[in-house]
């Protein structure tokens, strides 16, 4: 998540709880619907954030363990398929065993479709390979190396996980829209009585920009039974106001995440302890989210227990 979007996702959080404490000056039951939906929106921007950063329910140094042999083995390949259209004077040989950009600079996805093209280009010419010192099941070991890489990423892809907060923006802009005008039309901001609050509303509304570093969360969890036992240490003290929780689901799913009780951080601090009680047997990947007092909102990467 780029530091514009993730203001924008705390601008969304304001605008929600400003809603949400005022709701009785709004008539009918629209502005509630669109909390419950702008709330939704927030968590799937986080859910995705996660995605993109750390993974979801993924240890990264299996995945790192299993990416680089997968890549070294995908430089032979091509090294090899390049030489044997070189040798056969087949340009469309070649064409097929020049991917781009270099393995080791692909995404996750890219590297699992370059993985299955250079399969496919090297099916075909298996004899030669093999008359090049690659092993007769050179073809079976590198799909065991694609699936065991494939098998060690997130629930969920990282170009689907950027697009998500995309679209999720999107839709968030047209629902605080709806807001704009509904706060509008409540508060006029030359009415002693009701400028207060249409100041307050404005102030939520801005989107506030930094370039900070983001506050760094780390979890480290046990599990004991259905209950799970958190300790987490942020970058920074916390402040007035600060709350953090415990959010998880089964590893490997892609369901939204259950969300344990709130438990307030207090001021100065850098740790704490959270709990929350799980309800399958199964293992599951278990974040911290912490909420500062303005809103914004921090995770750690997931861990399994």
């Amino acid at each position: 998540m780029t530091d514009d979007q993730r203001a924008k996702m705390m601008m969304y959080h304001r605008v929600s709880v400003f809603c949400t404490v005022n709701a009785a000056d709004f008539t009918g039951t629209v502005v509630p619907g669109l909390v419950t939906e702008l709330d939704g929106i927030g968590d799937a921007m986080h859910a995705a954030a996660a995605i993109q950063e750390v993974g979801t329910g993924v240890n990264t140094a299996d995945r790192s363990q299993k990416r680089e042999p997968l890549v070294k083995l995908l430089n032979k390949i091509e090294n090899t398929g390049k030489a044997i259209g070189k040798f056969q004077g087949d340009e469309a040989v070649i064409a097929s065993f020049n991917l781009d950009p270099a393995y080791s600079r692909m995404a996750d996805e890219q590297l699992v479709s370059a993985a299955d093209a250079l399969k496919t280009a090297a099916t075909a010419h298996s004899a030669a390979f093999q008359s090049r010192g690659f092993a007769a099941t050179f073809l079976a070991d590198l799909q065991t190396a694609r699936d065991a890489f494939h098998d060690a990423l997130p629930a969920g892809s990282t170009v689907e996980a950027t697009e998500t907060i995309v679209q999720k923006i999107l839709r968030a802009d047209v629902i605080v829209e709806q807001f704009d005008v509904t706060v509008g039309n409540a508060y006029d901001a030359d009415n002693p009585a009701t400028a207060p609050k249409k100041a307050a509303y404005d102030s939520a509304r801005i989107v506030i920009r930094t370039r900070s570093t983001p506050l760094e969360v780390a979890l480290t969890a046990t599990r004991s039974g259905n209950d799970v036992t958190g300790s987490v240490t942020l970058s920074r003290p916390a402040e007035t106001g600060d709350i953090a929780a415990l959010r998880w689901r089964e590893q490997g799913s892609s369901a939204p995440f259950t969300t344990s009780p709130a438990t307030i951080v207090p001021a100065g601090t850098s740790t704490a302890s959270l709990s929350v009680t799980v309800t399958t047997a199964n293992p599951v990947a278990v974040v911290a989210r912490l909420t500062r007092n303005d809103g914004s909102q921090f995770e750690s990467a997931a861990v399994v227990v």
